[in-house]
């Protein structure tokens, strides 16, 4: 059997199964559980080994309310959790099905407010956490954008710059910066790379939508 060079795969939703669902979505009167997401995260690891699937982005929001400020109850259900995510890691692992998060689009580690910088690396060090007892090796990554421009590219490029050298070791671990089509280019999370040594994702729709350094795609991606 030849060596898998690349792998197909695809974001929370199982377009292909609609009844299978990504995570517990209940209102926190019904106490949503982490327990129920890794639950529902089996079942689609199954649909995934079925279609030769390789790759699964997992719902940020398998944990609900885990890091809510204002919810103290819901904190404790990644520890919870432990076994049900070293179970489905384990899964993952025997199927070839390489997991992953993309948190949303609330966190951001370049923001002036300290306070949303803050709730966002609590946010980050959650789901690390959560990739960590599921056992996942270096390729398990939270793939993230750089953030908002806030009127001064260079100043925000620099803010994330100084926020990375404060982060929890799992989060810089795992942590993936991607350029996106409207604010951050390739070549400024290349430059991001230089200054602090993050991964790199790259998007070629997004390089195609917002390239203004003029980069070649091979020399970009090589």
């Amino acid at each position: 059997m030849s060596e898998r060079i690349s792998r197909l795969g695809f974001p929370v939703k199982v377009m292909g199964k609609p009844d299978l669902k990504s995570n517990d979505a209940r209102r926190p009167a019904n106490n949503p559980h982490l327990k129920v997401s890794l639950d529902y995260i089996d079942r689609i690891l199954d649909y995934c080994g079925r279609n030769d699937v390789g790759l699964y982005r997992m719902s940020s929001d398998i944990a609900p309310y885990a890091t809510h400020p204002d919810m103290p109850q819901f904190h404790s259900m990644v520890r919870e959790s432990e076994a049900e995510l070293a179970a489905v890691g384990a899964k993952a692992k025997a199927l070839g099905i390489r997991l992953s998060f993309h948190p949303s689009q609330f966190i951001v580690l370049n923001s002036p407010d300290a306070g949303l910088v803050s709730r966002s690396v609590w946010d980050l060090s959650s789901q690390a956490e959560m990739l960590d007892l599921m056992g996942l090796g270096p390729e398990a990554v939270l793939v993230i954008h750089v953030g908002g421009v806030y009127g001064d590219v260079l100043a925000s490029r620099e803010r994330w710059a100084r926020t990375w050298e404060t982060l929890p070791e799992p989060v810089r671990r795992r942590l993936v910066l991607e350029h996106d089509d409207l604010r951050f280019s390739a070549a400024d999370t290349l430059w991001l790379h230089a200054r602090t040594g993050v991964r790199l994702v790259f998007d070629h729709q997004h390089f195609w939508c917002l390239n203004p350094e003029g980069l070649d795609l091979r020399e970009t991606v090589s």
